[in-house]
């Protein structure tokens, strides 16, 4: 694991435990001010209740962000396995062929292609059409 994961790791735990503090303490003392100010059972459950359907949101919230971006990165996946797959599939027909100069052209565009999309696809840069096939005579 790398340092800078494991340091995301440690914000996320630190600000898990001080959302968790801080929704603790907040409920407690807006329990305590209700009975104090002689509030009815009925609208500290309310509060109660709202608080629930709140902290049920954010996580909600939270969650669909964690979802789309785990589908984004499939959907990356998903376009390097084409890209690749594509490249390669000239390159298994080789054997078949007793033209050294159409295998090296094929190998070499084959790996021009797949170079192509390690840089453009898996940074997320903008899209670029990929390199043009090499076609010979």
């Amino acid at each position: 694991m790398s340092a800078t994961k494991a340091k995301a790791r440690y914000r996320k735990a630190i600000l898990s435990v001080i959302l968790t503090l801080l929704s603790f303490f907040l409920g407690v003392s807006i329990n305590a001010l209700g009975r104090m100010t002689g509030a009815p059972g009925w609208s500290i459950w309310v509060d109660d209740i709202s608080g629930a359907v709140l902290l049920g949101l954010v996580v909600f919230v939270y969650e669909r962000r964690r979802e789309r971006e785990l589908v984004r990165k499939l959907q990356v996946i998903e376009l390097m396995n084409h890209h690749v797959r594509n490249a390669l599939q000239p390159v298994m027909y080789l054997p078949y062929s007793q033209d050294q100069e159409l295998q090296m052209n094929t190998v070499r565009d084959a790996v021009k292609r797949i170079d192509w999309a390690l840089r453009e696809i898996l940074p997320g840069s903008s899209p670029v059409e990929p390199p043009s096939r090499i076609t010979a005579a």
